[in-house]
């Protein structure tokens, strides 16, 4: 059921500002998960659903779509990457920042249904950093410029700009990484999963 209404989703073409609507339903789903009840989740959904589709809330989409990636096994659903992919690909097209930080990673990683690309990548964590002043997302793009093999991308400025802009925002691992692969010049940074190595900092 839940797939076919998820479908419907990916004909929105307007999203409008975010309702409190979407943060009710996670908390609903996140009980639901934790005391293990079908007809709690439902309830979630459902009004996650219900931002979605009457109030083109962005927010609701954004974790529609994280919900049909992760799946839910009290309810039966297996994840579904596809319909995922779909609904954030939607909000990436509005602009929607959560969306275009999220893709951003998925495709340094490659994985998730997502071909990698890191140069797609950097250009939307560029854009993120830009227009909506995202810290975290500078922080990435200055990692990503300077180990990056490519001179075009290894701007020294643009990367000093970044990290800078990560430090005095206090993103964790910001300075750290400044200090240990920036500024020390000898050491190169080994990464298997990007969105792995973010989450550790």
């Amino acid at each position: 059921m839940i797939k076919i209404i998820l479908i419907t989703v990916l004909l929105i073409t307007q999203f409008a500002t975010a309702s409190p609507l979407s943060d009710s339903a996670l908390r609903m789903i996140k009980i639901g998960n934790e005391v293990g009840s079908p007809a709690v989740i439902k309830n979630g959904q459902d009004l996650l659903i219900k931002g979605m589709l009457e109030l083109n809330d962005f927010d609701a989409a954004y974790e529609a779509s994280r919900q049909a990636r992760l799946g839910n096994q009290i309810m039966g659903y297996p994840p579904q990457v596809q319909i995922a992919n779909k609904i954030l690909s939607k909000l990436l097209n509005q602009g929607y920042e959560p969306a275009i930080y999220d893709s951003a990673l998925y495709l340094l990683d490659g994985d998730s249904g997502f071909v990698k690309d890191e140069l797609m990548a950097l250009n939307l964590l560029e854009k993120s950093t830009q227009m909506y002043a995202n810290p975290q997302s500078a922080f990435v793009a200055a990692v990503i410029r300077n180990e990056s093999l490519a001179p075009i991308t290894k701007d020294k400025q643009r990367i000093d700009e970044l990290i800078t802009f990560a430090i005095l925002n206090k993103v964790k691992g910001a300075a750290e990484y400044q200090a240990q692969y920036i500024n020390n010049k000898t050491q190169k940074l080994k990464v298997k999963s990007w969105r792995a190595w973010i989450g550790k900092q």
